[in-house]
């Protein structure tokens, strides 16, 4: 059994959002936006968005994607961050995986929450979308300490 961390994904949630999404068949997974997002977990809104995430307790941030064309289905992900240990039971994170469907109807999230100290590291974070192994897409985050 893998441990369980306490960043909670909120990739559950499909979300509705204006503006269009072009496509190719080079790009079976797009984008529709990145950044940070409210903590409403059955609908969190895209707050800003940015590459760049305040190491605070609380934050959310991630992607929203969506299938081009008939690239619809089950997708692996990988988020990478800098290792994390757990003070309570001395646990080490530096991965969280996990695969969920994507569809082409609405935009998909793959979002996570720092929700303790020891959480919020600084450093690359990264979201990786996988089929069949291969990385189909990935978005990169500077998770960076608050300005005191």
């Amino acid at each position: 059994m893998q441990p369980r961390l306490s960043v909670a994904f909120a990739v559950a949630f499909p979300f509705f959002l204006g503006g269009c999404v072009f496509s190719t068949q080079e790009d079976p997974i797009k984008i529709v936006d990145f950044g940070i997002y409210s903590s409403n977990r059955s609908a969190p809104e895209l707050l800003m968005m940015t590459d760049e995430i305040p190491a605070i307790v609380g934050t959310v941030f991630g992607i929203r994607v969506l299938a081009a064309g008939n690239n619809t289905g089950d997708y692996d992900f990988r988020w990478t961050f800098p290792e994390m240990r757990n003070p309570a039971t001395g646990q080490v994170w530096t991965e969280m995986t996990g695969s969920r469907e994507v569809t082409s109807d609405e935009p998909q999230s793959f979002l996570v929450r720092i929700n303790n100290d020891w959480e919020a590291k600084s450093g690359d974070w990264t979201i990786r979308l996988l089929r069949a192994g291969h990385v189909i897409t990935e978005m990169s985050f500077k998770v960076r300490d608050p300005e005191p």
